[in-house]
């Protein structure tokens, strides 16, 4: 737990700020017409429309994970607002972080420094929705009511339509006047964890500097993946060679606020090729041990070998073209001349 519990109390401090378990956008459901107690499905519905209706949210739970082991807890403060942008503060014993997005750039402050990630379209794409599990994958039980401090709550199980996935076991209290989440549990086997939320405040202010990443923020490395040579080289203005006496993999696009690269992989007869570009590589390769001169193609290259593989690199105009193979220099030289 002690690697994951942060992590695992920031996505349920992020799934409260974009909807506690919404269910999908009903448009036009009214009010429960019928005597008694309402279905569970009605008042899942009834809770999603609560939230989704909300231009802004902001909020405290207190979170506690368990396992036969161990138990830690942590309070988050929470904030979303339509369309894309979420906020969270999660304090707990021995260390305290804030994380967030404006639906540009996702962010994160720890302890001593703070780092930021430009999102991709698709990224946007998915932070912006609200509907996390869609309606159709999800059923809801009524199991009866509760207080929870000194709230009256119906209980709701919630489970999967699909039974072949396995989902933990997800208990929600909803209040039985507003639809305002009171609490949250769920159980995978191994950890429990429980949220309860103490305050809740719909379509309050929200200043868009409370979503914004911090001004000294540090870039972070990302990586892109692409089962297409054509793929990756129309996302980057890199020139990439070809190896085409291999079979195409994949290739990872990575990106460093210093440097970026991309490494394409081969399969040629069950070995593997990686072939690299990359820009900003100088001053590692600088640093390089008993590298050998070589010739490739009359461009002036540096091979080093370690165990089994065997690199061979050169840089022109700052870009840097490498090649690793599981062999030696001999062959390392004969792929590049072969680009």
């Amino acid at each position: 737990m002690t690697a994951d519990t942060g992590r695992r109390l920031a996505i349920v401090a992020v799934f409260v700020t974009i909807g506690l378990l919404a269910v999908g956008a009903v448009a036009g459901v009214s009010g429960f017409e019928q005597m008694g107690q309402p279905s569970g499905d009605d008042v899942l519905d009834e809770t999603e429309q609560r939230y989704d209706a909300a231009e802004t949210i902001t909020g405290t739970a207190i979170v506690t994970v368990t396992n036969d082991s161990e138990s830690k807890t942590a309070t988050v403060e929470y904030a979303a607002a339509e369309p894309n942008k979420t906020w969270a503060a999660v304090t707990s014993e021995n260390r305290s972080y804030e994380m967030g997005t404006n639906g540009t750039v996702v962010w994160a402050v720890g302890e001593n420094q703070s780092y930021a990630r430009e999102l991709t379209e698709e990224s946007v794409a998915m932070n912006g929705t609200t509907d996390p599990v869609p309606e159709e994958n999800v059923t809801a039980t009524l199991r009866g009511t509760e207080e929870v401090n000194g709230e009256s709550t119906y209980v709701l199980d919630l489970e999967p339509t699909n039974e072949s996935i396995d989902a933990p076991n997800t208990t929600l209290w909803v209040d039985t006047e507003d639809y305002r989440v009171h609490k949250m549990t769920t159980d995978d086997g191994t950890n429990r964890t429980e949220l309860t939320v103490e305050e809740t405040n719909f379509n309050v202010s929200i200043d868009d500097s409370q979503f914004a990443p911090p001004a000294d923020r540090v870039a972070v490395t990302t990586v892109e993946t692409y089962d297409s040579y054509d793929a990756a080289q129309s996302a980057t203005d890199l020139d990439l060679p070809e190896y085409e006496n291999g079979t195409f993999e994949e290739a990872r696009y990575i990106s460093r606020p210093e440097s970026t690269a991309v490494a394409q992989q081969y399969d040629t007869d069950g070995e593997n090729v990686t072939v690299l570009t990359a820009t900003g590589a100088s001053s590692y390769l600088d640093d390089a041990e008993n590298g050998t001169a070589v010739q490739v193609n009359g461009q002036n290259a540096t091979a080093i070998e370690r165990g089994d593989r065997a690199v061979v690199y050169w840089t022109e105009d700052d870009v840097t073209t490498g090649v690793v193979v599981e062999g030696t220099t001999d062959e390392a030289v004969a792929v590049a001349e072969e680009l």
